[in-house]
This record gives C-alpha cells, structure tokens and sequence, in this order.
C-alpha cells in the first residue's frame, strides 16, 4: 500500500425530508471513529456525516475508500441507497453497516445480507473492535477485494463477494468479540474535536455514561446475553465531556440532552452524573430537558439520585404489560402495583413527573386485559403513559416465524414516521413491520386500543386538562373512566374534536400494507409521494393528532371535557343540593386548563401575561393530594374573586425560541417538538396571585424554594 492515507467516510444518516427525523449528533460513529484512529492515526483519513445529502455530494467528488453507515430501522434502506452510490463512483470500495437492525441467527442473517447487495460487511454487536478489524485488514491488504474477504475478519460477517450471485453463496462469520470492559479504552470523539462539525444547532447533544442492560426482554435486542454486564466510561470522563458540551451548547442556545443509558438512576454513580448535569444547568442553561429511560429496579434510588434534576426529568417505569402471563411469555417482571403506586405518589407529592410504558399487541395479551391493566397504570397516578404498537425487530424474537407462530401474530408494513426521501434522483423509503393482531386481540381490537392511546397521550398525558380528572375522581369517576366516556360519547363533542378521531382512525388504518412490496408500489408514484413530502401521511399519528388537539383544538376539548364531566357527575349524585354549584366549578376549572395551557406548542402565540379572576383557590385544591375536599371548600373568603396571573419563565421561552427554531411550527415539527419535550407540563405557564413576588409551578406547592422563579423579564 502506499503512503496515501486510507480514506473513510463513516456515517449516522438521517432521513431530513419533513424534518431532521434522528436529530442527535451522531456519537456512535464518533466512538467508531476514534477507535480506529487510535489504532492507526496516521495511516486514516476520516470524515463523520449525519446529513444524506452531504455525504451524497462529497462521495461523488470525492470517493472514499471505506464507506460505514449505521443500520437501525429508520435508515437501514438509506444506509443501503448510500452503500450503491458508493459503489457506482469507485467499485472497488468496501462498504460496511452496522447497527442493532440485524438478525441474530446466521441463516437470517444470510438473507439480511443477500438483500442488501451493495454492502460488503455487516458487524456484530458493538462495532468499535470490529470496524477497526475491517480497517486493519484492508490495509494489511493493500485494498485489495481479493485479499480483504479470502478470510473471516472477527466481529463481522459478509458473503463473499465472488459468490454473492451463484446459487450456493458463501456466508463467512468472524469470531465474536468480547466486548469493550474499560469503555475508557474508547477515546472520546467530543474531546478530541471529531464531532465539533455538528453543533451546527439543529442537532441535539447524545452522551453515555455506561453499556449494558442485566434484564432479558424479548422484544429488545439489549435482552441478549451479550449485552448482560455492565460496563462503565470513567466519572472523570463523563464529567469533561458534559463540560465540554455545556459550552458548545449554551453559546447555541440548545436546551435538550439525550442520554444512551438504558437504566439511568439505577446505578450509585448516576448521582454523580445528576451532579454534573445540574452544574452545567446553572453554568450554560443547559441542559434544560433530559431524554433518557431510567432503571427498571432500584426505583427507590431512582428517585433518591434524579431527585436533584427536578422538572428537567422524569421517572419512567416501563410496563410493557399488567397481565402475569403476558410478562411470562416476554421473559419480564415489573414491579408490583402497589410500590408503584406509592412511588407515582411520592414523586408527584414533589411535584415531580413519571411515565410508564405499555405494548401492544404482546403475546397473550387480550383487549379486556390490555384495558384493565391501562386502567391500573393510570388509576396509580402516574404522569403519562406511552402506549407503543409492538414492533417486529430484527435480533428479537419476534422476527422468528416458530414463535410468531406460537401466538398468531399477524403483522403489516408501514412507513417509519417520516423516514423517506428522494436523494440523487431515487426515491428512498424506511418502513417497519408492526405488529397488529393475534389469536388473542383481533385487528378491530388494535384499532380500539390505538384510539384509546390517542386519548390517553392527548388529553391525559402531561396534565393539560388535569383538574378536569382530579375534579372527577373526586365523585369517584377514574381517569380511565373518563376516557372511556369521551371515547362512548365522541358524537357528541365538537365538530373539530369528531374530526381529529375519524382522520386518525382513517390513517391509522390506512397507514398499514400487508407487503412491502405494495408499500413500495403505492408510495413509489408521484401522487402518493407527493402527500408524503407533504406531510399529509407517513408521520407519527399519535404525536401527529396530540399536536393537532393542543394546538388546534384545545379550547373544543375543554368544552367536550366541561360537558361531560359535568354530566358524569350530576348522574353520581343521588341528592343534587346545588347544580349551580357544580356548574360553577366545573367552568372555573375550565377557564383555569385553557389559561395554563394558553400559546402552548404555538410558536406565533403572544406570550405575554394573561389573567383571569377566581372565586375558588385552585392551586390550593390542586395541592390536596388526598382528595379529599371539593373545589367549593376552596371558596376565596367574603366571596371574592382574585386576579391569577399565568407566565412564562425566561428558561421557558429560551426552549421555545430552541425547539421551534430548530424543529418548525408546521403540524409535522410539533409532532417532532412534543416527544423532545417528554415532560410537557414543564412548559405550562407558571402562575402567580397579583401581589406575590415570585411565579410558582402549578404542581409544586408553594413552600418549595427549589421551583420559585423571578417575573419574566
């Protein structure tokens, strides 16, 4: 081989027709990256690329001699388009992916590779070791094909080239690596600059602080053995890289922070982490949210530890199922009802938030189940709750026909929320095979669940229209409870309120294709990829139809909201002693939910102060955690009413001018901005009485020095 440095492109793509759909810098081809130059420094070229159309460009002008792209299933056929151009403007390039979008049995694996013609190694699990394989074997080679794949390269599998087209092609496996202990060993790519290039201000600072998950679910692909231990990068480490973030991302105005940490909160030394994130908070304003999923044990210390990050983070506690047998069949244990009761109490007695997580269809799960266990989960006051449609993912169980088999899976194709795209003249589409019935929950089953999901994440989620629940509840209405009566009583609500629930039931319908070659057919023409570069389908519908209900819709949900709790409880009332009363009550919570929530995910809205008058103290009844009094008791003293003022905090709108700035103000840009914003309540307007000094939030009480904030200037 000659002097010449070996060239590398190396990159993280993201589909960026609507928006920017994985906007995170792209950290683990930084680790890749600094990996491989570690080992060879000299003897590398390396660039690092998230956008499609810039790697695109700079293959054409410049034509590596390595091209690695990650593989998940929002890119995978992206990564692929990108590995055949790569090929049409130098043949003799090695091209290879790697990402957890990959079988794990090796005859799956066969097929995954044979349908992906243009890429010429795949790696296995952890990619640092292995992609530093590849780049030493190409060297010792002197690039040439031949020589590269006469062996097994360890970490990887490939088909060999020669073969790929014969009736018999050869599929050659490498050793698998053991994985990295000392996760130090790795070099950070953001202390040594390689990923300066992308604080551009449209992406969203990724760290990790540790590998590994010790639990074994089958529908994730850190379940595996592989991945059971924990390894952990060095506190020092951790500490210099949130320091040198904080920086970058206070001068950029950027608020948000994802965290890779699978069980964040679970571990001692996570404390320390909150530490450091709280320091550069009060040092850069940064970072003002935190995207992360905490540990499923341990939720004591969870809550210990995270205390400290306050509104800028929740507690998650991921479900997945309330039915015993379904968890048998996934190979989980949650914990037990009750302690997670006492948990959503105590974390929302600080005023803190919490979400769980539930799944559908999962094996064994019926409608009736999947429904009484929504009610659990909601009736133990937790936050929010994400109901997710269960994917089919490559390295799960669910991609094995015997046990789809075992449980009547039916499943269909659907676009990735937003992921296609046409670059360099060719149509590209990212699509996911979901799962929506079994022999135990029918298709008309699904629907009725995804609709649900649709109200629990518009209406319950985040707390827009909480006091309509908590006024509820007191007469013994459940919050599940009252969703099922919107839901039975849809035909009676506003017109804008009809619509949102029949589109939504329409796409989401219509969004699924029993093949994807159909998919690909249909999406392929110009009419019907017009409506996708419209944004009038291919997006998250969930996230899609909130956005449209808060920012388009949220005074005719309160209207719907006020008539049917008011109904609901004069029909529990055996004695009505004043239906005046009730009515009264009813419409100051009303004015109160539309106050609070007033310019919300609108980024045109005036944000100015706005006010109403109050005869009943409802940050006060808010407070009764109990319950145990009705909003009357509450009456102000000489029945007067006092003046309420709603505001938001100079940090508040820091994020707004962020997110809207970064992501858009269209309907598809809100669906992007509301799950970057997974504690929506955070985002209320704070509320202050005319003469108090100080803007409180309205779930914290008063007398908590830690959420006191000086007027808006």
């Amino acid at each position: 081989m000659s002097d010449k440095k070996l060239k590398i492109f190396l990159g993280d793509i993201t589909h960026d027709t609507i928006v920017l759909v994985s906007d995170t810098i792209p950290i683990n081809i930084g680790y890749i990256a600094s990996y491989i130059k570690k080992t060879y420094d000299e003897k590398v070229d390396i660039n690092l690329f998230k956008y499609p159309n810039d790697i695109i460009e700079e293959i054409k002008k410049n034509p590596p001699d390595v091209v690695g792209l990650s593989n998940y299933s929002w890119n995978s056929n992206l990564s692929e388009f990108i590995a055949s151009l790569a090929k049409k403007y130098n043949p003799n390039v090695v091209t290879i992916q790697g990402g957890t979008n990959f079988p794990h049995d090796e005859e799956t694996q066969k097929e995954f590779l044979l349908e992906r013609p243009s890429t010429d190694i795949f790696t296995i699990l952890e990619g640092e070791k292995s992609c530093t394989n590849i780049i030493g074997r190409i060297i010792e080679s002197e690039k040439e094909r031949k020589k590269i794949f006469e062996k097994e390269i360890d970490g990887c599998v490939f088909i060999h080239p020669d073969t790929k087209e014969t009736k018999n092609p050869i599929f050659c496996k490498g050793q698998i690596l053991s994985r990295i202990k000392d996760l130090d060993e790795i070099p950070s790519p953001y202390l040594n600059g390689m990923l300066d290039k992308f604080f551009d201000g449209k992406l969203t600072p990724f760290i990790e602080t540790n590998r590994g998950c010790p639990f074994t679910c089958s529908f994730c692909h850190t379940g595996a053995d592989y991945f059971h231990k924990l390894n952990k990068f060095s506190q020092e480490r951790v500490k210099d890289e949130i320091e040198y973030i904080g920086k970058k991302a206070g001068k950029l105005g950027i608020t948000n922070l994802h965290l890779a940490d699978v069980n964040f909160g679970m571990y001692p030394q996570d404390k320390i982490t909150c530490e450091m994130f709280l320091e550069s908070k009060k040092k850069y304003k940064w970072p003002l949210a935190l995207m992360t999923t905490t540990g499923k044990n341990s939720k004591e210390r969870i809550m210990q530890i995270t205390e400290m990050l306050g509104n800028i983070f929740e507690v998650t506690m991921a479900m997945q199922s309330m039915t015993e047998s379904v968890l048998t069949n996934i190979k989980r244990s949650n914990i037990k009802l009750s302690h997670m009761i006492e948990i959503n109490n105590e974390l929302r007695k600080k005023g803190r938030t919490t979400a769980s997580e539930l799944i559908v269809p999962l094996p064994g799960e019926t409608k009736e189940s999947f429904v009484e266990g929504l009610n659990n989960v909601i009736n133990s006051n937790v936050s929010r709750v994400v109901i997710y449609t269960l994917m089919m993912l490559h390295g799960t169980k669910f991609k094995q026909p015997d046990y789809r088999k075992q449980f009547g899976y039916s499943a269909k194709f659907r676009i990735v929320p937003l992921n296609f795209g046409e670059y360099d003249g060719k149509k590209v589409f990212d699509y996911e095979e979901a799962g929506v019935a079994t022999k135990d929950l029918s298709f008309d089953d699904y629907l009725f669940i995804r609709a649900l999901a649709l109200l629990v994440e518009s209406l319950y989620n985040g707390k827009p229209f909480e006091e309509f629940f908590k006024y509820a509840k007191f007469y013994n209405i459940q919050p599940a409870d009252l969703l099922k009566i919107l839901f039975d009583n849809m035909l009676d609500g506003p017109e804008d309120v009809q619509k949102i629930m029949k589109e939504f039931l329409f796409e989401t319908k219509n969004e699924l294709w029993d093949s994807e070659k159909e998919l690909l057919e249909f999406y392929n023409k110009d009419e019907n990829f017009s409506k996708l570069k419209r944004g009038d389908v291919g997006g998250n519908l969930i996230y899609k139809y909130k956005s449209k209900s808060l920012l388009r819709a949220s005074h005719s949900w309160i209207s719907f909201l006020k008539d049917q709790v008011l109904k609901a409880v004069l029909a529990k009332q055996k004695e009505i002693k004043s239906e005046k009363l009730i009515r009264d009550e009813v419409n100051e919570i009303a004015s109160f939910c539309s106050l609070k929530i007033d310019a919300l995910l609108d980024a045109d809205a005036n944000t100015d102060t706005v006010k109403g008058d109050f005869e009943f103290d409802i940050l006060n009844w808010i407070e009764d955690e109990e319950n145990q009094k009705r909003l009357s008791d509450f009456k102000f003293k000489n029945n007067q009413k006092l003046e309420m003022f709603f505001e938001f905090t100079d940090d508040q709108i820091r994020m707004r001018k962020d997110v809207f700035s970064r992501y858009g103000k269209d309907i598809n840009a809100i669906s992007k901005i509301v799950t970057r914003i997974d504690n929506l309540e955070s985002q209320y307007r704070k509320v202050r009485f005319k003469d108090d000094k100080y803007l409180r939030d309205i779930y914290k009480k008063v007398g908590d020095t830690n959420i006191r904030y000086t007027l808006a200037s």
